[in-house]
């Protein structure tokens, strides 16, 4: 939405300011989105401050990026105010070295960030994320392959509606990390080694439904206080070590996906596929249940006689001895 509104400003005012000179290793092109600084050629972070300590007679970008063809960008750190006077509306930094980024990293785009993005990080160690509560007019959130282990808590990001931290070393979550995310639409954390889900970890204030992706975490116990407060609307856990579809864990969910359905409301559904499910008793309440069996998929036994018959599928006299 905000590239196309882009677009028609461009159109609007004919050209974008012109781009400025000396800012080697740093190059600047105009497109009909925008400016686009591009530093794919910085070896430092000492380096990337003295570009833009220069003089920068229009500091209005749309876009910054790193984006590396081939090779690495040794790049080794975010500093506190990087990019001086100038502001960004999307951050891309991508195959670099980043190690870790400084709390006040973006200061003076508070108003104007919209998009940030650290793909392929994968020597980055932490993230401040309480600090992307600063970044008002942020609505996504990106980091891909990293050595992050531990998400802490984030920053009350009055516009944050996607946050994915995905192929990285997430083995734990502070309870209510993403508690003050009051417009969390999307959360992505597939592959990740979480094994465990404990409570609170799901924790939501959000006033929007939203999705969560587990996929691929080989996840074997999520705890019966996992998700409180707003509840997702639908959960993937395709991938994972499940033997079972715990009631303490899931009824409530699935109640409130029914009820949301009921009411009109965009729902999805939790997505079993791909979980060594054993069928027996303990499944009686969810499978046998019209209301919330629907918000079911891909829940398919792999033990015994019915190994690969999916629970909606099993027959009427399974449950016969329970």
């Amino acid at each position: 939405m905000y590239k196309r509104v882009l677009a028609v400003l461009a159109c609007l005012v004919g050209v974008w300011a012109a781009c400025p000179t000396g800012i080697t290793p740093c190059t600047c092109r105009e497109e009909t989105a925008g400016r686009i600084m591009e530093c794919s050629s910085v070896s430092s972070s000492d380096q990337l401050l003295t570009v833009f300590s220069q003089d920068i007679a229009e500091t209005t970008f749309q876009y910054f990026q790193i984006v590396k063809l081939s090779g690495r960008c040794t790049l080794e750190k975010v500093p506190a105010n990087v990019f001086g006077d100038c502001t960004f509306m999307f951050v891309w930094f991508g195959q670099t070295d980043v190690v870790t980024v400084d709390p006040n990293a973006f200061e003076g785009n508070e108003l104007t960030m919209l998009e940030l993005t650290f793909a392929d990080a994968n020597k980055m160690t932490s993230y401040p994320f309480e600090s992307l509560a600063d970044l008002h007019s942020l609505y996504k959130f990106f980091v891909s392959n990293s050595l992050i282990d531990t998400i802490t808590h984030f920053g009350a990001a009055p516009n944050l509606t996607q946050v994915s931290i995905t192929g990285s070393k997430v083995s734990t979550i502070s309870p209510d990390a993403f508690a003050d995310l009051g417009r969390l639409s999307r959360l992505d954390l597939h592959d990740n080694p979480l094994t465990v889900i404990e409570d609170g970890w799901f924790a939501s204030s959000s006033s929007e439904p939203w999705v969560l992706y587990l996929d691929d975490c080989s996840i074997n116990d999520i705890s019966a206080g996992a998700f409180s407060g707003s509840l997702p609307t639908g959960i993937y856990l395709g991938g994972n070590d499940l033997t079972s579809i715990s009631e303490a864990t899931f009824r409530a969910v699935l109640e409130n996906m029914a009820s949301a359905s009921e009411a009109g409301e965009l729902t999805h559904y939790i997505d079993f596929k791909q979980n060594p499910l054993v069928c027996d008793c303990d499944l009686q309440w969810v499978a046998t249940s019209t209301t919330l069996l629907p918000f079911v998929r891909n829940a398919v036994c792999s033990n015994g006689d019915v190994k690969g018959t999916d629970i909606a599928d099993l027959p009427e006299d399974f449950f016969a001895a329970c």
